[in-house]
């Protein structure tokens, strides 16, 4: 009998509602500790070429979860870039996306479809403004960092190391092991 894995059920709320965005964001703090660690494992990282890019990436993606952050809870916040000037220690940068994934996750816990569509007013760093879902939020922030995720991913390869895990179908199979007999 062969044994066959089923991705965990989807995340419910306390009222047995599906929620798939308490989903989207635990994904999205696995992918970035994933990332984190494959890149702080990397012992010749510093001195690859190309290799400077690394941390300015993953200190945009992170800027961006935190302004998105400041966003859903009506707050304004500090920054007048995406992309802030200072340089960032992985190490650092590993910590504080652990802080600001593990906030997206409790903040999802108990989101209900009605906040979850209701209009916020969103003002980007270049003095751009729309009104964004709370959900649209969401979306971009798990979106916008997968893409980032992959750019990294790229630069691991070309300074010779295999890039971490990072697809959705992945998380699933390792969120939970649940093993039952095929027919």
């Amino acid at each position: 009998m062969e044994h066959v894995k089923h991705p965990p059920a989807p995340p419910t709320r306390a009222d047995g509602t599906p929620n798939p965005m308490l989903s989207l964001m635990r994904y999205k703090r696995w992918a970035d500790a994933e990332l984190m660690s494959a890149v702080l494992a990397h012992p010749t990282l510093g001195a690859a070429p190309d290799a400077e890019y690394v941390p300015v990436i993953i200190r945009h993606f992170h800027t961006v979860d935190c302004i998105f952050k400041a966003h859903l809870l009506g707050l304004p916040h500090a920054y007048s870039s995406a992309n802030p000037a200072e340089p960032a220690a992985l190490a650092d940068l590993q910590q504080q996306m652990r802080e600001v994934d593990d906030w997206y996750v409790e903040y999802t816990l108990e989101l209900t479809e009605h906040q979850l569509g209701q209009a916020l007013q969103v003002k980007f760093t270049d003095g751009d403004q729309r009104v964004l879902t709370r959900s649209d939020i969401l979306l971009h922030v798990s979106l916008h960092g997968a893409y980032h995720r992959g750019n990294v991913g790229v630069l691991l390869q070309k300074c010779g190391a295999a890039p971490p895990p990072d697809g959705f179908a992945s998380y699933l199979s390792r969120a939970r092991d649940v093993r039952t007999t095929a027919p």
